[in-house]
């Protein structure tokens, strides 16, 4: 038992000194959710006052899942209309949601941060940037915004003079700085927090048995994101090609469809389906490869398992931005056509010099203490707001 339990004079002292975070999501696939729950988990270490919100829940639940429906609807039937939708949002950052609505948004939101009395916001999604930026603002609420990419770009909708500070996915994404005329001190490049930073010190060949996986075969793994978005039996017919018998591991999230179709298919190859996982990342790090599109959170992990990516139809906009900067850097390559796909994989799985480059090419982008180091900045900002009060005598 703690002294703060034994005496109730020092809880009622840390209580007081225990700063209020709130870490505004978007549930658009499953991403965005654990990014947060991954950033609470190591704030609560610190002994901050930590709490996850769903910025659409919190407006109205219906509003979220007429949202929420519509946008899956949009990426699994017509990619191409999100993809425009996505590219308006770029050039009308300010306009993406009609004005009619803005007062509605804007008090929803003003009075769940006046119940939570928030020392600290944090968004892991530019829409809830833009509304949360758009209620300090209006408001004049004295918190401090900061908000977390989860994508390999800094899309326009994150920017605004309320935001005191932004965690982005690389070093190397610090040019948009200058391209939004902003101080380059306010781009932390931290990378995506990632769900098993522990994995580093695990070895492939240790996972593989843990996995019961046969370590003496070429393992592809195929994901779509948490929503199962990948056409799985037409690459997997394409996959017939190969020769050499394969280890596939299909995870079609919460895609039950795909996993049935998965199930029925015939294959010479050795095929393990799997659902929403929580050991994603221990079979990422186990495979020679991870063909998928490129959700930001995906590539992230992808990038610390140092395992090489081939990108299949990634989604227009943020998937497409993200594809094309770890093509840049040598960590992937693109099948434009799912006849690429065997011969892109016959050269990663089969080729051993091109495999150790794509690996050292992940290793140099890769960031696993993530969440550690947005921590230590929310930690120093925290004490420096508590040096501040102090000397103020608040």
């Amino acid at each position: 038992m703690d002294k703060a339990t034994l005496n109730p004079r020092n809880e009622r002292i840390l209580l007081m000194d225990k700063k209020k975070i709130i870490i505004f999501s978007v549930s658009f696939g499953n991403g965005h959710n654990q990014v947060s729950n991954v950033l609470r988990n190591h704030l609560k270490r610190k002994e901050f006052d930590v709490e996850v919100i769903d910025t659409f829940d919190v407006i109205n639940k219906l509003f979220h899942k007429v949202v929420l429906d519509s946008y899956l609807k949009l990426i699994r039937f017509r990619p191409s209309l999100w993809g425009k939708l996505y590219q308006y949002s770029e050039e009308n950052p300010n306009s993406i949601f009609l004005k009619q609505f803005n007062a509605f948004l804007t008090n929803k939101l003003y009075r769940t941060l006046e119940e939570k009395k928030a020392d600290t916001i944090i968004t892991t999604h530019p829409i809830a940037t833009t509304l949360l930026a758009n209620v300090i603002r209006k408001r004049k609420v004295p918190v401090q915004l900061f908000a977390l990419l989860t994508d390999f770009a800094v899309h326009p909708m994150s920017v605004h003079p309320e935001v005191h500070g932004y965690f982005i996915a690389s070093e190397h994404l610090r040019y948009y700085a200058k391209l939004y005329k902003l101080n380059e001190q306010l781009f932390y490049p931290t990378g995506i927090p990632t769900l098993k930073e522990n994995l580093l010190q695990i070895s492939k060949k240790r996972l593989r048995k843990k996995l019961h996986l046969d370590d003496n075969k070429k393992t592809v793994l195929i994901a779509g994101g948490g929503v199962g978005l990948a056409k799985f039996t037409k690459i997997l017919s394409g996959l017939e090609a190969f020769d050499e018998q394969l280890q596939i591991i299909c995870v079609t999230g919460v895609n039950k469809r795909a996993m049935q179709k998965v199930k029925r298919h015939e294959s010479k190859h050795q095929i393990r389906v799997l659902g929403f996982t929580n050991l994603f990342m221990e079979y990422l790090k186990a495979s020679d490869v991870i063909l998928t599109k490129a959700g930001g959170v995906t590539m992230s992990e992808a990038l610390v398992c140092e395992t090489p990516i081939l990108i299949f139809q990634p989604l227009p906009g943020q998937e497409e931005q993200n594809s094309q900067f770890l093509m840049n850097y040598g960590a992937a390559i693109k099948a434009e056509v799912v006849e690429e796909i065997p011969v892109l994989l016959e050269r990663i799985v089969f080729n051993d010099h091109y495999h150790s480059i794509m690996t050292e090419n992940a290793k140099k982008l890769k960031q696993p203490n993530a969440a550690k180091e947005i921590t230590e900045i929310i930690t120093t900002s925290a004490e420096k707001i508590q040096e501040m009060e102090n000397s103020f005598g608040v």
